[in-house]
């Protein structure tokens, strides 16, 4: 089972939490206490050894930060996220489909591994390096950009 990720926007800076006040915060995505425990285990700092656990904002905030990007993969501008594979991977020959959305270019192409469709997102100024970069094969709903 992969990591879940648990966003550090919700946790304020200044508050110190209880164990039950960090479950209520991730409550939709389930977070179980025992977890918040084996944090705490782990690396998570707390105030004191007493009881109940408390932890500061800031100090949970770092933790959550910490262990989001530890599963990131860095990719290349020529290289997208392959799912299956787990990994960053060229694109099988250099062929993709670019579709603009509102403020941004979804680029598609083949992993040059498993032949799996693989998506990634680039700035909508990107799209002349794009077409030096790689051969377009279709070009869906593109406006107002330069060619």
């Amino acid at each position: 089972m992969s990591k879940r990720l648990y966003p550090h926007n919700r946790v304020r800076y200044w508050f110190a939490y209880d164990i039950d006040d960090i479950c209520t915060a991730f409550s939709d995505l389930r977070l179980h206490p025992q977890t918040v425990r084996k944090w705490v285990k782990n690396d998570l700092k707390t105030i004191d050894s007493g009881k109940p656990t408390l932890v500061y904002g800031n100090d949970l905030i770092a933790f959550l930060r910490a262990r989001n990007n530890e599963s990131k993969c860095a990719t290349e501008f020529d290289q997208l996220y392959c799912m299956k594979c787990q990994d960053a991977r060229y694109i099988f020959q250099k062929n993709i489909i670019v579709e603009q959305k509102k403020r941004f270019l979804m680029v598609s192409g083949l992993c040059r591994e498993c032949k799996t469709c693989m998506f990634q997102n680039y700035k909508l100024d990107d799209f002349s390096r794009l077409r030096k970069t790689f051969a377009l094969v279709e070009v869906l709903e593109l406006q107002d950009l330069i060619f």
